[in-house]
């Protein structure tokens, strides 16, 4: 009988230590949130780059190839930012995001192609080739964030 009680007053102070002290994500979730908001981040802060040049808002012609290539070689992570389902934290991601593997996947093909278009008609081609293939990048991207991204709170 000491023993049952013992494991009671075991189980129960366990319990009591606890309770309300879980966190809604764990560290290894906010490591992986983190991560992938980071490559997120890259890709927009590049893309937001070549635009300005490719629109005529900065003079830096000359960085155009610079951003295309870092935006480009940021596609080349996103296949891993998608592996490890997360959940909680502060993202906005969609928990359908982790349902549907496989569509994540090709959509991330799917930009990764037009990324390397992109940055073959800079290379080749300047501003004005450039700006022709940066629509088809905004609309790959644009694939995933409509599907898999919650709207700004």
């Amino acid at each position: 009988m000491k023993t049952f009680a013992k494991a009671i007053v075991t189980i129960g102070s366990a319990i009591a230590l606890t309770a309300g002290t879980a966190p809604s994500v764990s560290a290894d979730d906010s490591d992986y949130i983190k991560y992938r908001q980071a490559a997120m981040k890259a890709m927009s802060g590049h893309m937001g780059g070549a635009a300005a040049i490719i629109k005529g808002k900065v003079p830096y012609k000359d960085d155009l190839v610079a951003h295309v290539t870092a935006l480009n070689e940021t596609t080349k992570v996103l296949p891993n930012v998608f592996k490890q389902k997360t959940s909680g934290g502060k993202t906005r991601a969609k928990p359908e995001i982790w349902e549907n593997s496989a569509d994540i996947q090709q959509k991330i093909k799917n930009l990764q192609m037009a990324a390397a278009d992109f940055l073959a008609a800079a290379k080749s081609g300047g501003v004005e080739a450039a700006g022709a293939k940066m629509k088809a990048v905004g609309q790959a991207c644009g694939a995933c964030h409509k599907k898999y991204r919650a709207k700004k709170s």
